[in-house]
């Protein structure tokens, strides 16, 4: 049986609860050993960022302070524009394929694979875990045959195979958004019960939002 590593990919301006407690819960459903943080610059599909990367950075560190389940990669920091194969490929060479390594994303965003540089590449370097989003079925006819080629049922396959499956987490979706965490903030509103106390105190001392 191999071991289960996972990446979990994001902006994180803030990180929030929604980020760490949907990737504990999807660690024990399917027994990941170690999830890998993967901030990033400047997403190809979305607008720069407003925060410096460096106060990203260490609010991340304070989320997940003493809690040996996540890591932090800094390989989607090093360059403004960066495509997720790249990225994964690079990841992959870098651990080998004894492991068994997921990538995780949200249903919205697998909604939205074809739409992404080489995405049926994706599944030679990963498995997909894709946590579920309301209403999110929307899948183009070329997109929707290659889900459902590639998707398992049993979990235990993941175990089994280093990379290629997709996989539909039972977990439920945790609904806290970044963008409203910064608006309520630049409102004087408390997020106290979206973000950890540490990542709050960062944000008020640092002025952040």
């Amino acid at each position: 049986m191999k071991e289960i590593y996972a990446i979990l990919g994001g902006n994180f301006d803030p990180i929030h609860y929604g980020h760490i407690l949907s990737a504990e819960k999807l660690a024990k459903e399917i027994s990941i050993k170690k999830i890998i943080l993967l901030p990033n610059q400047n997403p190809p599909h979305r607008s720069k960022t407003k925060t410096p990367l460096k106060h990203k950075l260490k609010m991340m560190e304070y989320a997940i302070k003493n809690n040996n389940l996540f890591e932090i990669s800094l390989l989607e920091t090093k360059k403004k524009i960066f495509y997720t194969v790249e990225t994964l490929k690079k990841i992959r060479s870098k651990i080998g394929f004894a492991k068994s390594l997921c990538f995780i994303i949200g249903e919205d965003n697998l909604n939205n694979l074809n739409f992404w540089k080489n995405w049926k590449e994706i599944l030679l370097y990963v498995h997909l875990l894709i946590l579920p989003r309301n209403g999110i079925k929307k899948y183009d006819n070329e997109l929707k045959k290659w889900v459902s080629l590639h998707t398992i049922k049993n979990k235990i396959h993941l175990h089994k195979k280093s990379f290629g499956y997709i996989f539909f987490s039972s977990i439920p979706s945790i609904k806290i958004s970044s963008t409203q965490i910064r608006k309520n903030f630049a409102d004087g509103k408390s997020s106290r019960k979206f973000i950890p106390i540490e990542v709050e105190k960062y944000i008020f001392l640092k002025n952040l939002y």
